[in-house]
């Protein structure tokens, strides 16, 4: 399987117009494909738009079936929205979805031919979307450690409770048999 770095697809359904069925019908007849348009985050003149072939299906697999399950074409792209990170100012936003780049995860990942196109500040941009991406990833770590020193917490408070229960009844049963001692003789 190639290496899809910096290469995202989005798929779409067109109407396509069947020539042959129009001329026999007198009137216009149109059929849905699916069209992939494949693009390279950082390169706006780049970019091809076709009918999808098997091999796209494979290539772009997760996001031909967020294509399948309803997704528009900004929803097939996985990661964090631009517009979801507050390190860029709305014109820097627009500036990148310019060179077709659309999430953090895409700024991350650009090649250094991309980031010359995007010019001045691009190894700066870079630089934060990986620091960002790399404090989430460490936040989620110590996000899912919290969780389950709170379960552990839990266990250890249910598990007192049940040796203090223990405790009472053992009492209960000592004092029953008139406080002779429920061990073994020595």
């Amino acid at each position: 399987m190639p290496d899809n770095t910096g290469i995202y697809a989005s798929f779409s359904l067109e109407p396509v117009e069947q020539t042959f069925l129009t001329e026999k019908e007198g009137r216009p007849i149109f059929a849905d494909k699916e069209f992939v348009r494949i693009f390279i985050a950082g390169d706006k003149h780049t970019e091809v738009y076709r009918e999808v072939t098997d091999n796209d299906k494979i290539r772009f697999a997760d996001a031909y079936k967020r294509f399948k399950d309803g997704a528009a074409a900004r929803e097939q792209l996985t990661g964090t929205p631009l517009s979801q990170w507050p390190y860029l100012k709305p014109s820097q936003i627009k500036e990148l979805e310019a060179v077709n780049i659309y999430t953090v995860e895409q700024l991350a990942a650009l090649s250094d031919t991309a980031k010359q196109k995007i010019g001045m500040g691009a190894n700066e941009l870079t630089a934060a979307a990986r620091a960002y991406l790399a404090t989430a990833e460490n936040s989620s770590a110590a996000s899912a450690f919290a969780a389950e020193n709170e379960r552990l917490k839990g266990e250890v408070s249910r598990l007192q409770e049940q040796m203090k229960e223990m405790a009472v009844r053992f009492e209960a049963l000592d004092s029953e048999s008139g406080g002779k001692s429920l061990g073994r003789a020595a």
